[in-house]
């Protein structure tokens, strides 16, 4: 294993495309982490410092490979790639910017729902609530609660103290159940 703390830029430089260049890496990283910093906090008035300090690091890693030694030195080299890819995050940020102080208040339509359809909703949802109370057993209910939140089936089941299967089977029933009163469950 090579020892890389003792390699000149230049050479570390060569290694990254090899299939081991994970220590390669780092020590390109740690060694060019400060001038990274720098320069982001020399960009950071006009775009977002850690989007930076990202962007940074990343021309790093695509310049080591397509460092070639007629560049002059890889550090000049890595600088330029940086600082570059940082300019071009502050001018996407600014095209950004501009697109939405380009925005009116106006141009943005307020699509929250006003009191009365909120009254609304909250209703239609006891009264879904209600329904599928009726229509289910409390097996496919609780199934079904803990899809409508997102849960893996696995952990519907260790709630539930039923199988993974079972759960499967209680949800494709429930679905089944539901399928006129409910919108793509």
């Amino acid at each position: 294993m090579a020892d890389y703390s003792h390699m000149t830029d230049e050479q570390l430089a060569r290694c990254i495309p090899s299939a081991e260049s994970g220590e390669a890496v780092a020590e390109l990283v740690s060694r060019y982490t400060g001038l990274v910093l720098a320069l982001a906090g020399k960009y950071s008035g006009s775009a977002d410092y850690e989007e930076l300090v990202s962007d940074g690091l990343d021309a790093l890693l695509v310049a080591a490979p397509k460092y070639s030694p007629d560049r002059g030195s890889f550090s000049s080299f890595a600088s330029v790639c940086i600082s570059n890819r940082m300019k071009n995050t502050v001018q996407r940020a600014a095209r950004r910017n501009e697109r939405i102080s380009e925005l009116s208040d106006e141009d943005i339509p307020d699509n929250s729902p006003t009191p009365e359809e909120l009254v609304i909703i909250n209703e239609n949802a006891a009264e879904i609530t209600e329904r599928m109370k009726t229509l289910l057993s409390p097996m496919e209910l609780g199934c079904i609660e803990g899809v409508v939140l997102g849960m893996p089936y696995s952990e519907i089941a260790e709630r539930l103290s039923i199988s993974v299967k079972s759960v499967d089977n209680a949800v494709t029933r429930a679905r089944a159940k539901l399928k006129g009163i409910l919108p793509k469950l």
